[in-house]
């Protein structure tokens, strides 16, 4: 057995290393993509409310009927900063959509109800972690 090992050692270090770098690869996707988190700091243990915080944010994405114009975006802009606590938001009535940024994930009843408040027609919820 020690011969065995004296005379393969550089292919046991070279095979060992390349395990250490898969691995270190694979963890890193799954860093990036959150690890399963939603957003939801419940879903991933409240590690993002930390002390030091979290390096992701939760892009929600609202498909809304109805909007025909800047002012149509700006209402519904207007409507969602009153309501929630948003790092951006950005309402195009060419496409539709309202994206917001903000720190954890927005309640989704609230959200429907703040949009039906408004006149408009929410079609459609969508969240995604964002860095």
């Amino acid at each position: 057995m020690i011969e065995f090992l004296q005379q393969n050692i550089y292919t046991i270090i070279v095979l060992a290393v390349l395990i250490i770098i898969v691995a270190l690869i694979i963890r890193s996707l799954v860093n990036k993509k959150g690890g399963g988190c939603t957003g939801d700091c419940s879903s991933c243990g409240g590690s993002c409310s930390s002390a030091g915080g979290s390096k992701y944010m939760v892009k929600t994405t609202l498909a809304i009927d109805g909007m025909m114009c800047s002012m149509c975006e700006s209402h519904l802009q207007d409507a969602i900063r009153a309501n929630f606590d948003v790092k951006k938001v950005k309402a195009s009535h060419q496409k539709g959509t309202i994206i917001i940024i903000s720190k954890h994930r927005l309640d989704e009843e609230k959200l429907k109800n703040v949009i039906r408040e408004t006149g408009y027609t929410l079609q459609n919820i969508q969240f995604e972690l964002a860095m």
